[in-house]
């Protein structure tokens, strides 16, 4: 568990015989911006929370404030990570990685509006 910052939106999934609570956290005081993680769990009630790096987190220009918010589905032997990014200009769009390498869609924001001076 974290001692600061939040978790939420949770989906759980059942993977075999092995339920997995894919989540997002924000804030926590050892990772920063927003990010996708996932806990797993036989019966529903003892989870284990993965230990290890984070699933999605900032890494491009179009999700490089928060990468969050996980839905993730398996088809025809590829995974797919679809999940909120928010750039630091406040635009959100739904991305998505994937277990192989897909390539990179040719899709971005509109470019940011100017500030308006006061």
């Amino acid at each position: 568990m974290h001692s600061a910052g939040i978790t939420g939106d949770a989906v759980i999934q059942k993977i075999d015989d092995l339920y997995v609570m894919f989540y997002f956290g924000a804030f926590w005081e050892d990772r920063k911006g927003a990010f996708n993680r996932f806990a797993a769990s036989t019966d529903l009630v003892n989870w284990t929370d993965w230990a290890g790096e984070n699933l999605i987190e900032p890494s491009e220009p179009y999700d490089d404030l928060y990468a969050h918010k996980s839905f993730v589905v398996k088809h025809k032997g590829v995974v797919y990570h679809f999940y909120c990014a928010v750039n630091k200009h406040d635009q959100r769009g739904i991305a998505v990685a994937t277990s192989v390498d897909l390539g990179k869609g040719k899709k971005s924001f509109v470019p940011a509006p100017i500030p308006k001076k006061p």
